[in-house]
């Protein structure tokens, strides 16, 4: 028999702990041990041990990720060097043309003119095919009549060919009590066409498909235009900062709480000339609407997560309207320079999520960088002009201008101020403008520095002034060719909003009336003022939100600019309680404020608005019921009394019994009576109270059916503050 030394027996016993096996692989144990449950290898902890066979399997599945990492990444060199190739036979091509073209012009002057007009008849071919195409177009379309909601009989008269009398008649016939100019709803015109042989087709928008193909047939040909990026993420994962590094302004000091409170867009221009246009998104949950729109009108999306952090529901929701938009994502992974940082978390959290980066076998590119000590920024730039790259990004700067409205707002000084981005065509001074329900002529232009342009191009962001009123965030601006068109279409689209404004309070039920006739349903009425046309809407949102069952909001009204008298006349009306954001009230509001008793509330943070607002609709909640047990008394023997009734001589054998308190008669454990004590005795004197281990005599208000045996309950009923859930 052979003796084992102990060190050997000591060395053939010890196993690989799992940290240690994690530090090998730079990752944190948490990552590890979820890497082996995929394997099925279950362990306990990081101090868990491995078999050699586990480690060997382990380091396998390393080494398949790790070439499979890198065939993806060869694929995707591939699918450059392709690209760059096409890019080199196109350029050839246009040489070639330029050289053909070239010889062409040294050709006979009679070579010339044959050629001219062979390509005139060509020309004239073709426009005679186009001709035909569009009568074919229009006479599939002959039967069908477009209409906005709540177009009028004369209208739908026009649109059909048929008489007005003839409209009107067939409204009578199916029971609708219509005049000439009354405006009816979609699907009652709908039924009206139908009846006439035609099918109606529902434009959303008055206008919308007649301004786009004007604009689209005045002017031609695109060239490459700068990336339109927007940043999202979590509230204080490092968005602004990252923007702040980018263009080397403190942007961060002048918002307050550190939270970003308006959109903006900004032009960052690195060397070689390569420009990319940022837009900084709010990360406050109460901007989703205006997140929604950034992603909508954004080309690439930055998604900032911070490295000392986890993925965010705010997180999660970025990533959500930026595949609803059918856009592509590039991680930004900050604060990396923090001791607290775990990108490799990060990471897991995003892959849970279906957002595989290149590192873990995925096609998202991905930046980890420390906007504060700018570190790899200039890798996060590349990656943002290799994505543009890819998506060879175009706008044709010929046309008409089209663009999305990021704010609007009113200046003391300059008036109403609309931050523009133009997607398409070029805006000049001059040019007149519909921006949704309003519109204007561009009376200046100026860039993100404040100086003044002559125009701006597709991808780029610009201030205007001229817009006759504060548009509303996220509408289209889109450029026509009259003042005459502005006023027509603006006209047609206020009196269709107004429609609809007026149908929606009809839409109100009995049910609604009566809940809030009995009191069963309480309303906080607010006027709500903000510096920005989109913070008001992002405030209302937030606070609809807030309603329930029991409570209600109603925004009574809500605008842009100071707090003034007609807001406190209003708030008087209607009993509400005015909202000011980053505004104030004037001295004639605030005087008659003080007047007429109304509160005008000033915030400079979203979250405190919404803060102070639940916590007075909790003051509306009805409180809680609940009971306050104070004693028990055991009927020993009863007592008739002459004109008083039916006496329980009792003994209190715990707590105390009150006069004033409620009661109960409880008997074999069941209640039989609840009511008021009408007379409290001891021996022949009136008692407020008896207490435990005193004798009594209680008189029940309205009730003698008191037996020996029976047990009298004192409590009383206490309310409980509700909060809002």
């Amino acid at each position: 028999m052979v003796k084992t030394k102990k060190s050997d027996k000591k060395n053939s016993t010890e196993k690989t702990r799992v940290y240690e096996i994690a530090r090998e692989f730079n990752l944190s144990s948490e990552a590890l041990i979820k890497i082996l449950s995929e394997l099925s290898i279950v362990v306990k902890s990081h101090m868990s041990a491995l078999t050699d066979s586990q480690i060997v399997s382990v380091r396998k599945k390393f080494e398949e990720e790790k070439a499979k990492a890198k065939t993806q990444t060869a694929k995707k060199s591939l699918k450059r060097r392709k690209k760059k190739k096409k890019k080199v036979i196109r350029a050839e091509a246009k040489k070639k043309v330029k050289t053909t073209l070239a010889k062409m012009d040294s050709q006979t002057g009679k070579k010339r003119k044959k050629d001219k007009r062979r390509y005139k008849e060509e020309k004239q071919e073709k426009h005679l095919e186009k001709n035909l195409e569009l009568e074919k177009v229009r006479a599939e379309e002959a039967g069908t009549v477009k209409i906005t909601e709540y177009t009028t009989p004369s209208e739908l008269s026009d649109l059909m060919g048929i008489t007005l009398n003839e409209v009107i008649g067939k409204c009578l016939e199916l029971g609708v009590m219509a005049t000439a100019n009354q405006r009816l709803d979609a699907e009652t015109i709908a039924i009206i066409a139908e009846e006439f042989g035609f099918k109606v087709e529902t434009v959303g928008r008055y206008g919308a498909e007649e301004l786009e193909d004007a604009r689209m047939d005045s002017g031609g040909k695109k060239q490459d235009r700068p990336p339109i990026v927007t940043v999202m993420g979590h509230v204080d994962h490092g968005k602004t900062a990252l923007l702040d590094r980018i263009r080397m302004a403190n942007v961060i000091e002048s918002e307050s709480g550190g939270i970003t409170q308006h959109i903006g867009a900004y032009v960052t221009e690195l060397p070689g000339g390569m420009k990319i246009t940022f837009i900084d998104t709010p990360g406050h949950e109460a901007f989703t609407a205006m997140r929604m729109r950034g992603a909508q009108i954004t080309d690439i999306v930055i998604l900032v997560v911070a490295a000392d952090s986890r993925v965010m529901p705010q997180t999660l929701e970025a990533i959500d309207h930026a595949r609803s938009a059918d856009v592509p994502i590039i991680v930004a992974i900050t604060k990396t320079d923090l001791s607290t940082a775990n990108t490799d978390f990060i990471k897991q959290d995003l892959a849970s999520n279906n957002v595989l980066i290149e590192d873990w076998g995925g096609d998202i590119l991905c930046s980890e960088v420390s906007a504060l000590k700018n570190e790899n920024m200039n890798d996060l730039l590349e990656k943002i002009l290799l994505q543009a790259e890819m998506m060879e990004l175009k706008g044709c700067p010929d046309r008409l201008a089209r663009g999305t409205i990021l704010e609007g707002s009113i200046d003391q000084r300059r008036g109403i101020v609309v931050n523009v981005i133009i997607e398409d065509g070029t805006l000049n001074k001059g040019d007149h403008f519909i921006a949704g329900y309003t519109g204007g002529r561009v009376k200046a232009i100026f860039d993100g520095h404040d100086k003044e342009l002559d125009s701006i191009g597709p991808g780029y962001p610009a201030q205007i002034l001229g817009c006759n009123d504060v548009p509303v965030t996220g509408e289209s601006i889109i450029v026509v060719e009259s003042e005459r068109k502005v006023r027509d279409v603006t006209r047609r689209r206020k009196i269709v909003q107004r429609e609809r404004e007026l149908h929606a309070l009809k839409k109100v039920t009995l049910e609604d009336f009566r809940a809030f006739a009995t009191g069963e349903r309480s309303t906080l009425n607010l006027v709500v003022r903000a510096d920005v046309q989109g913070t008001a809407e992002a405030i209302e949102d937030m606070l609809l939100k807030l309603r329930s069952d029991e409570v209600d909001v109603k925004i009574v009204h809500k605008g842009v600019g100071g707090i003034t008298e007609t807001d406190v006349n209003l708030a008087v009306a209607s009993s509400a309680v005015i909202i000011g954001f980053r505004v104030r009230p004037d001295i004639r509001a605030r005087e008659s404020a003080k007047e007429n008793n109304i509160e005008i509330a000033i915030f400079s943070v979203i979250h405190k608005v919404e803060e102070t607002v639940k916590q007075a609709l909790s003051g509306l909640l009805k409180p809680t019921e609940t009971e306050d047990f104070l004693g028990s008394a055991e009927v020993r023997d009863t007592f008739k009394v002459p004109k008083v009734g039916i006496i329980a001589g009792s003994y209190v054998i715990a707590g105390i019994i009150r006069r004033n308190a409620r009661v109960r008669l409880v008997r074999d454990g069941v209640e039989l009576w609840s009511g008021k004590v009408s007379s409290l005795k001891h021996l022949k004197d009136d008692k407020r109270e008896i207490k435990s281990g005193y004798e009594c005599g209680i008189g029940l208000e309205g009730f003698n059916d008191i037996k020996p045996g029976d047990v009298i309950e004192s409590f009383e009923i206490v309310f409980i503050k509700r909060e809002l859930d």
